[in-house]
């Protein structure tokens, strides 16, 4: 009973999509799985870090990073959707260095797409009205520290 209540429930299925983005957390990864010896890093350690950063590829890429609008973003998400093909994912027998390559390719997508969400949620508004004044934020008081 408890299972169809929570899948009719839409509520509980829009707090699974929305699954916060930790950059700090993405970011230590990335550098964790770029930083890897390939002479040293046994194929194990490699597949578990492709899993890490593919998870994180996918969550940034639910994330909206300007896709219509970018010519760049659209290229990346190009990049990062050949990447997660199941064609081009290396398999149990594929060498470990193909292995390597393709985890260093999905880091480096990740990163650009990290790059791009911060730049995105650091964004200042630009919103402004018909005087072409900026709109200030609900909720928030102007004040000119120079009249103090």
């Amino acid at each position: 009973m408890t299972m169809t209540k929570e899948r009719d429930n839409p509520t509980a299925e829009a707090e699974v999509d929305s699954i916060p983005v930790d950059v700090e957390c993405i970011r230590e990864g990335l550098i964790h799985a770029l930083g890897l010896p390939l002479a040293t890093t046994t194929r194990e350690a490699i597949d578990a870090n492709i899993r890490q950063v593919r998870g994180h590829l996918n969550l940034l890429m639910g994330e909206d990073l300007g896709y219509d609008s970018d010519d760049t973003v659209r290229e990346l998400f190009r990049k990062a959707y050949a990447l997660l093909d199941l064609g081009r994912r290396p398999i149990a027998s594929s060498p470990a260095f193909e292995a390597f390559a393709y985890l260093h390719e999905t880091a480096r997508v990740t990163q650009h797409l990290l790059d791009v969400f911060v730049r995105l949620r650091n964004a200042p508004s630009h919103r402004s009205d018909s005087s072409g004044r900026p709109v200030q934020p609900p909720g928030l008081v102007a004040s000119n520290p120079a009249a103090r």
